[in-house]
């Protein structure tokens, strides 16, 4: 027997009914603090499920971690679950099945967290709502769950609010410009909006008024009126990454083959590896391209470096490519020279801090190519301090998340510059052999 009619509870505000109206395949919806937003997205998807005619229809709500999705859904999605007959809550997995006997199959609703975005990769949605996806890897949405949905040509929901121009506010342009620089217009299977604090009426003024008392300028714009523009609070190179782009110096940036390329990277164990590609032109420090790359071992790195065909001068590591690995015996530099690279230099260890004040004196003489580095240049964006969420402070320490590699990454790059090598770059032109290459030098 089918189920013709449940009620979930659920009253959606003005704003929240008009937005499930409007909504199309693929949204991204920028709200202030306290909107509702999750609430909507849950009903959304228990109400598409309970609709969907295709064979067992799963949905996947995503947030950045997945302690955030239990604590910020898990009782939601159960309250807006709990009358329907039949459903199978399993508290182990954050998972609700709700059986249809009449068509022999089950919908079901999931909880994740996008910490490792390769963990969800290989299943299939119908729907998935990313929650907060300014704090996630872009890459989660791009290389795993895009494709999760093409198949049963199924919806996404992006909903949040903004911490500064990162992926979050690229996928809000996209889905409200399209993209003009690839000749791509706004597609009608896209929708976006922004609700601001001081246009909804959600929060009385009385009560927007005693937070902008207490907060900074750039927290409450980030936080009630939902502004890209306002600085990432928290992040350690945002100012200097917005000058970069004000004065145009996030653009194309051309190879040019007579001057060597110096590589820096952030060399992880199980984990990302990143490199950044540097060319030194009289004063200006010209960044012309960015790999990241994981599960992959050194030769990997060595094979692509000598894909790129560059002219190499100096290949800077992290101060841990020396330590020796239990298994082999090895350092990292030493399996690297067998492969065949030369001229590798082991930056010594420094201070975090110490590095991260290197690299906000280092930003204001780079050049960024924006497609090549595209991603390094938004993990640079997105780099910020861990927030003590006890204390309500940000500690003097960096949030390692999937931002990180590529800051760690332009950290060795920062730190690799004394004062004299960085003034023989600065006065002595560094041309390259013709025959130089990766395994030569």
């Amino acid at each position: 027997m089918s189920i013709k009619e449940v009620s979930t509870g659920y009253k959606p505000r003005l704003l929240q009914d008009k937005l499930h109206k409007a909504l199309k395949r693929f949204n991204v919806v920028v709200c202030h603090r306290r909107f509702g937003k999750t609430v909507f997205a849950i009903n959304e998807t228990v109400d598409q499920g309970l609709r969907n005619q295709l064979k067992n229809p799963q949905y996947a709500y995503i947030a950045p971690t997945y302690g955030q999705a239990k604590r910020v859904a898990w009782d939601m999605l159960k309250e807006a679950t709990k009358n329907i007959p039949g459903v199978n809550v399993n508290e182990a997995e954050l998972r609700v099945d709700i059986p249809r006997p009449h068509l022999k199959d089950r919908v079901r609703f999931m909880l994740l967290g996008a910490e490792n975005p390769g963990t969800i990769r290989g299943i299939y949605l119908d729907g998935v709502i990313l929650d907060e996806f300014a704090e996630m890897d872009p890459i989660i949405w791009s290389q795993v769950l895009r494709p999760a949905l093409s198949d049963r040509l199924g919806w996404a929901i992006f909903i949040g609010t903004p911490k500064g121009q990162n992926g979050f506010f690229d996928m809000y342009q996209y889905a409200t410009y399209g993209d003009p620089e690839k000749g791509l217009p706004k597609s009608d299977e896209w929708f976006s909006v922004i609700y601001k604090a001081s246009e909804t009426g959600v929060i009385p003024i009385s009560e927007l008024d005693a937070a902008k008392s207490i907060m900074s300028e750039e927290e409450y714009q980030q936080e009630y009126e939902c502004s890209f523009s306002a600085a990432l609070v928290g992040a350690y190179y945002g100012k200097a990454m917005q000058e970069a782009e004000d004065q145009g110096r996030i653009t194309h940036v051309p190879h040019d083959p007579s001057v060597v390329v110096d590589t820096y990277w952030d060399l992880g164990v199980d984990d990302t590896t990143v490199i950044w590609f540097r060319q030194t032109v009289g004063k200006e420090l010209h960044w012309i391209d960015h790999l990241e790359m994981s599960g992959e071992g050194l030769d990997y790195y060595v094979k692509e470096l000598s894909k790129k065909k560059y002219n190499y001068g100096t290949h800077y590591l992290p101060h841990d490519a020396n330590v020796r690995e239990l298994g082999t015996g090895t350092t990292r530099v030493e399996t690297m020279r067998k492969l065949g690279m030369k001229n590798i230099d082991v930056v010594e260890r420094q201070g975090v801090e110490d590095g991260i004040n290197a690299c906000r004196m280092m930003i204001p003489m780079s050049w960024f190519d924006v497609d090549k580095c595209k991603r390094g240049i938004l993990a640079l964006k997105s780099y910020e301090r861990k927030w003590d969420s006890k204390n309500k402070i940000y500690q003097q320490k960096p949030l390692h998340n999937w931002a990180s590699h590529s800051a760690d990454a332009f950290r060795t790059a920062a730190t690799s510059r004394t004062r004299k090598t960085e003034q023989d770059k600065f006065n002595l032109p560094r041309q390259a052999m013709s025959s130089y290459d990766i395994y030569g030098g």
